[in-house]
């Protein structure tokens, strides 16, 4: 039975359904074929999601990975394609492996961060933006925007790595933890403009205050280190997650910093089983 969107993956994962100040690691048990087949089928659907949105390719996909239709060679067949080839590639012509895990990473960051809507510290969320078709393209990986218990919004800045290096994990944090630092006031700038357009009210004065905000490293910005990795790369404690307090300092209220790691048995096989299920619609 294909599964497509209603199960949450921060229980499949084991994670916490609430805060995630200042680090969780969830995933390590995700060795049990059904959990592990029902992660993947989340994120392929996600994947297609986010590449079609609302055309009628998505549902399209959906019947052709279900077994629904019969592979055709006509123009809405060759559609799909080159939607669902955007960041995994083509059997015929497959991504490399270190760009198809950085994109299933991001996949995991941006359901598990949909998921939470509440959060221990008492923020709810107000909008997350999407991650990008390919994680190659420029600009930041994922920004997500939040009410406090008092009518105030703040936002997080979250930058996502693969981790399968023999290096520690704490290597790939720090390298994210520096990115945030020195482009982040960047990334920031390419997402506000727009949204002050699309957003009215005081989502869109937030949007036009972002840079500002981050710059001065207002109570009201904070940061989050997103990685997905193999389980047996998992960090050991939070001393991993040091440079992001070091390159941050200035973040020190309860959930300005975040860290995330989605730690499962054979990553790269995963993003494998996943890119295999977008493929299946073709």
């Amino acid at each position: 039975m294909t599964r497509t969107g209603t199960e949450p993956l921060t229980a499949l994962l084991g994670l916490p359904s609430g805060s995630i100040d200042p680090y969780v690691v969830g995933g390590i048990g995700l060795s049990e074929s059904v959990d592990r087949e029902c992660a993947a089928q989340l994120l392929a659907d996600d994947a297609m999601v986010i590449r079609c949105g609302a055309s009628p390719l998505l549902d399209r996909w959906r019947r052709r990975r279900d077994g629904q239709l019969p592979q055709a060679d006509d123009t809405r067949s060759h559609a799909v394609r080159v939607y669902a080839s955007i960041g995994f590639g083509s059997p015929e012509e497959p991504a490399g492996d270190d760009h198809l895990e950085g994109l299933v990473a991001e996949l995991f960051w941006n359901r598990l961060l949909n998921e939470r809507r509440n959060c221990s510290d008492g923020r709810q969320l107000v909008h997350a933006h999407s991650v990008k078709p390919d994680p190659l393209e420029p600009g930041g990986d994922g920004l997500v925007i939040y009410k406090t218990p008092a009518g105030t919004l703040v936002f997080r800045l979250w930058e996502i790595k693969k981790h399968e290096s023999i290096a520690p994990i704490s290597a790939t944090i720090r390298r994210a933890s520096k990115q945030l630092a020195e482009r982040g006031n960047e990334y920031l700038a390419k997402l506000a403009g727009p949204e002050t357009i699309a957003q009215e009210g005081e989502l869109g004065k937030l949007y036009a205050e972002l840079v500002e905000l981050w710059l001065d490293k207002h109570e009201r910005a904070g940061v989050g280190v997103s990685v997905g990795t193999s389980a047996d790369r998992a960090p050991n404690g939070p001393a991993a997650f040091g440079s992001i307090l070091s390159a941050f300092p200035e973040f020190s209220g309860a959930g300005q910093i975040e860290g995330l790691i989605v730690a499962i048995p054979d990553f790269p096989g995963f993003s494998k089983r996943v890119r295999e299920i977008v493929w299946s619609g073709l």
